[in-house]
């Protein structure tokens, strides 16, 4: 779902995410939640009394290794069919660009060539992503590193054979990383990659990416109130409409409806701790978590971090798939992080680097984004779950 990965162990293709049920709730399946989870105020394509009518339509598709769903309000289903056939060959030609699994991708080919002694040029989505990257590993003091792919082979190897990399694999691997050897260009257009075997993962980044870029087109295509899920990444376009408004003068919602997620923790192996948080509220459509937030929001994007789903857990010892670049390890405090931001991403790369910061650091990192809502859930030593919302983050809750 790295650096900062939301999921080393499920990057960019070939495997389906930890946030798979996340997404086809945006499809109004109602699954249980455990991460934030995208619907809207009803549950099929309902025709709503606007001018013109409009329905809702959804199509989903598997793409750079998880589950992607689309919806849309749209006057007929031809229209929505037309919008839809228009992102999956944009969202394919981002995986070209940005996957770590394809040694075809752009950036894959990239790393092959690097040490740069000249600067090489590149496209305009990976000059995004590789210029994103580095700002956010400054604004982190390292924190976020996008040149964690050697790192990242290691722990999904060690998740196949469920034993920890050795100090010699890790030690190895950090050998190649360090975000100051990624040296872009003035205008961004070009890079040199200054270390030998250098490997850049955007998995951390790149999903929050693809989801605002998915939901561009179905803009473009005239369909303002629309969302995009890729996997547990969300962009979400214009309110939607009531449903009992007039068609003469079409009123909308006040967003579309988002689950917070409310993280269960691990304190020992048969016990589970649930946050305490006094944000929970009952407005949500899933009975199976009455006690989860609702929010409604619209043009924002929303990601959320946590390791719920995905580590490794060796001799009693629980290590994150989330992996912390000072130390070459996985995570093993239980944190989750959901941001909220104006574009998608940074809400995805924010999340994680806040699981790596924790609560201190990582709200001196969020000065840096005064524009983002952001909550973050930690279970301490003694089995207590604090939970630390921003200003923005409380008033989003407010009834």
């Amino acid at each position: 779902m790295i650096v900062a990965s939301t999921s080393v162990f499920t990057p960019l293709s070939h495997q389906i995410s930890r946030n798979t049920w996340q997404v086809l709730a945006v499809l109004a399946w109602l699954l249980p939640i455990g991460f934030t989870c995208l619907d809207d105020r009803r549950t099929y394509a309902e025709e709503t009394p606007a001018s013109p009518p409009l329905k809702l339509f959804s199509d989903r598709a598997i793409r750079l290794g998880v589950d992607v769903v689309l919806q849309t309000y749209a006057p007929d289903e031809a229209r929505a069919k037309a919008a839809f056939a228009k992102v999956w060959p944009r969202i394919d030609e981002l995986n070209s660009i940005l996957s770590d699994y394809d040694p075809q991708s752009e950036v894959m080919r990239l790393c092959a060539s690097a040490p740069h002694a000249e600067f090489v040029p590149i496209s305009k989505d990976l000059s995004t992503c590789l210029q994103a990257s580095v700002r956010l590993a400054r604004e982190s003091d390292g924190a976020f590193d996008v040149t964690i792919g050697q790192l990242v082979k290691q722990w999904r190897r060690a998740r196949r054979k469920q034993s920890l990399p050795t100090p010699a694999q890790i030690a190895a691997a950090r050998q190649s990383m360090g975000w100051q050897n990624i040296c872009l260009s003035p205008d961004g257009n070009m890079v040199r990659l200054l270390k030998p075997g250098m490997q850049i993962d955007f998995g951390g980044i790149a999903k929050g990416y693809v989801a605002e870029e998915a939901l561009k087109i179905l803009q473009h295509e005239g369909l303002p109130i629309s969302a995009v899920a890729v996997s547990g990444d969300m962009a979400l376009g214009d309110a939607p409409p009531l449903p009992d408004a007039a068609s003469s003068s079409p009123q909308k919602t006040s967003g579309w409806k988002v689950l917070m997620p409310i993280p269960k923790f691990r304190s020992s192996p048969s016990e589970t701790v649930e946050s305490s948080t006094p944000l929970k509220n009952s407005d949500t459509a899933n009975t199976a978590e009455p006690d989860s937030p609702v929010v409604y929001l619209s043009n924002c994007c929303v990601s959320t971090a946590g390791d719920e789903f995905q580590f490794l857990e060796i001799d009693g010892v629980r290590y994150s798939h989330i992996l912390d670049p000072a130390t070459g390890m996985g995570l093993t405090r239980q944190i989750q992080a959901t941001v909220i931001a104006p574009h998608g991403i940074d809400a995805d790369g924010l999340d994680t680097t806040l699981c790596i910061l924790g609560h201190e650091k990582g709200a001196r990192l969020m000065q840096h984004h005064p524009a983002a809502a952001w909550i973050v859930h930690e279970l301490t030593p003694e089995g207590k779950v604090i939970s630390t919302p921003n200003p923005a983050f409380q008033k989003l809750m407010k009834p």
